[in-house]
């Protein structure tokens, strides 16, 4: 379980992320609403332990991430805005690179995960040649091959086509269906299971959790 408690989150001496308290259960689906300027990106860097959080906790079963960030960061599959991909490898080496790099489980077979997301025919292409959403579809695909048990996500719908994203709400409904722990940052919605899934709507003031 992922939870923050009374979290502040400053940036260049200001104060983005002010009292937010959440819980993300195991087999749960947490999405994060607001305008932009809002804090979304700045609360998921923070529950990444990408930023020190200037009061208040972040916990990962239990335990804070200060505590032990070693063990947080074997859980953890985080995608931001950015892909995190190398340019200069091709799709099949992104794959695998990530793969020895993280330490992932690789719960499902590769060429299963790029069938089901539209890359089987690219696989041997280099990613500085494939358009903006194949590129979110590479760096999808990873997510779901490194079998990470929480994912973090700040818009990881963006540039995505209307069956990219029904192809990766299938991915989130396996994650969580097996346990795992998605909360994600989004402007589009996600079509996610209603009954495992919780929102958290920033505004101005603090946020509120349904």
């Amino acid at each position: 379980m992922l939870s923050a408690t009374q979290l502040d989150v400053a940036r260049g001496g200001r104060t983005i992320v002010e009292n937010v308290t959440l819980d993300a259960d195991a087999g749960c689906v947490l999405l994060i609403h607001g305008a932009n300027g809002s804090g979304k990106s700045t609360l998921m860097a923070a529950l990444a332990g990408l930023l020190p959080a200037a009061r208040g906790d972040v916990r990962w079963r239990g335990m804070r991430l200060r505590d032990d960030p070693a063990r947080f960061r074997r859980d953890l599959a985080f995608l931001g805005h950015a892909n995190g991909l190398s340019g200069e490898l091709s799709v099949a080496e992104n794959l695998r690179f990530a793969g020895l790099l993280g330490g992932a489980l690789r719960s499902s077979p590769e060429q299963s995960v790029l069938e089901d997301a539209g890359l089987a025919g690219l696989r041997h292409v280099r990613v500085d040649r494939l358009s903006r959403g194949q590129r979110r579809r590479v760096a999808l695909a990873r997510l779901v091959l490194d079998g990470k048990p929480l994912w973090l996500l700040d818009e990881p719908t963006d540039s995505l086509d209307d069956l990219a994203c029904v192809w990766f709400a299938a991915c989130i409904d396996t994650h969580t269906r097996h346990g795992g722990t998605v909360v994600a940052a989004t402007h589009r919605p996600l079509a996610t299971d209603a009954a495992r899934t919780r929102h958290l709507h920033f505004a101005r003031s603090a946020p509120c959790c349904a």
